[in-house]
């Protein structure tokens, strides 16, 4: 797929899901409500890396990606695994550091921690040097000829893919908190219609 294909299927995705999960409801319990909101800020760093990309504008969208991971791992942290008195702390703004989160939700397949290890292990460093600039930037903007956006295709394409499964991923989990069982019925089958762009 190229990166028109995957633009165009990321802005399916997203439609889809904004269709589905705007103004419906979850439980008025501290810990979901948190967790939605969580899940909802990473769908719209989602959203933004498509306008971003779409906008010929690769380097700020590479940066959004730390922050859609760091997004959906606090998310999923808030719904499974934090304490009360961890959730009261959240509230003042404290959080555990992204190392931290990732261990207490462990690898298990169910509660969506064996991607979220994967994509923390496999990613890091890049994430780090994407997010806070510096020679990852500095060299995707040379060329012989001109200083300008010169990120590779597969990249690009790379970064859209991670993004569809953030996308789909979050409102799986919302989807499940606001207990829409026909949605999340056909998200299992689009996901297999769009997996080519996740």
């Amino acid at each position: 797929m190229d990166i028109a294909a995957l633009l165009k299927t990321a802005k399916e995705i997203a439609v889809w899901i904004q269709e589905h999960t705007s103004d419906s409801n979850v439980p008025n319990e501290r810990r979901m409500i948190m967790a939605a909101s969580s899940f909802q800020h990473a769908l719209d760093i989602a959203d933004g890396i498509i306008v971003l990309i779409d906008n010929n504008l690769p380097g700020v969208a590479f940066t959004l990606l730390r922050s859609l991971h760091e997004s959906y791992v606090q998310a999923v942290w808030l719904l499974n695994v934090a304490t009360e008195d961890q959730l009261t702390r959240y509230e003042n703004g404290i959080c555990p550091k992204l190392q931290t989160l990732v261990k207490q939700i462990g690898d298990e397949e169910e509660t969506g921690g064996a991607f979220i290890k994967g994509m923390t292990e496999k990613n890091i460093s890049d994430f780090h040097n994407l997010t806070h600039g510096g020679v990852e930037h500095l060299m995707r903007r040379q060329t012989e000829t001109s200083i300008e956006p010169n990120y590779r295709s597969e990249e690009i394409e790379a970064l859209l893919r991670a993004r569809n499964q953030y996308a789909t991923l979050s409102a799986f989990f919302l989807l499940t908190q606001m207990a829409k069982k026909d949605s999340i019925d056909e998200l299992n089958s689009r996901v297999q219609s769009w997996s080519d762009a996740l």
